[in-house]
């Protein structure tokens, strides 16, 4: 399950008791039988909101589902990015800790809000899913840190996020070439061996998404 809500308001979510949601919901059905209804006018209020997300987290908690949240950069021009930190949901992080988060977009431009993050909650990770074209060099630096702060196997090195196949197959010639600089460098330093950085490589691309998504068949 996904929520793309930063795109619309902050990614903060807090409790909500049905009553109060009930009303906003009237409300908005007020509105959608009225023949001057625009659908650009009205959004439902943030109480309705809240009650809702705690409503498909608890779904999403009894069928074992991971949970993936937009953060960081927004498509497009114009927007607030101080909606989308990563740091802002950690109140559900808290409150539901059997639900794995996915984070995406490696939290650019808060990718060291997000290392913290997966450092200190189990059920946090990383997802760098549109990250390696928002900024190639921002994904090598993000992902040299994670490698030394954040567990390998909580990683997620690619996601093409694309509509088009061929879009997702450039995007991840360029996730390889990001990661195998980042293997290298590890290599060359002497934090371990090109054997274990084979290892890494593949649980980033594979193992780890795998796991993630209890994808056991495949």
């Amino acid at each position: 399950m996904k929520s793309g809500l930063a795109y619309q308001r902050k990614i903060s979510y807090e409790s909500a008791g049905f009553p109060d949601a009930q009303e906003e919901f009237d409300l908005l059905f007020s509105y959608l039988h009225m023949g001057n209804y625009l659908p650009s006018a009205f959004t439902p209020g943030e109480t309705f909101q809240n009650y809702m997300m705690h409503r498909v987290l608890r779904f999403a908690n009894t069928k074992n589902f991971p949970f993936q949240i937009h953060t960081g950069l927004q498509e497009g021009n114009g927007n607030l990015i101080y909606n989308s930190d990563p740091s802002l949901p950690v109140p559900l992080f808290l409150r539901y800790p059997k639900i794995r988060f996915d984070i995406f977009h490696m939290g650019y431009p808060y990718e060291h809000v997000l290392s913290a993050l997966v450092k200190n909650f189990p059920n946090v990770f990383i997802d760098m899913c549109w990250a390696h074209i928002i900024s190639p060099e921002a994904s090598v630096y993000a992902l040299t840190e994670w490698l030394d702060a954040v567990p390998v196997n909580k990683i997620s090195a690619f996601g093409g996020d694309y509509l088009f196949i061929d879009g997702v197959y450039g995007h991840q010639h360029i996730a390889r070439e990001n990661v195998s600089r980042d293997l290298a460098m590890k290599v060359s330093q002497g934090v371990f061996d090109t054997e274990r950085a084979g290892e890494i490589a593949g649980m980033l691309f594979f193992d780890n998404p795998k796991e993630l998504f209890r994808l056991d068949d495949i």
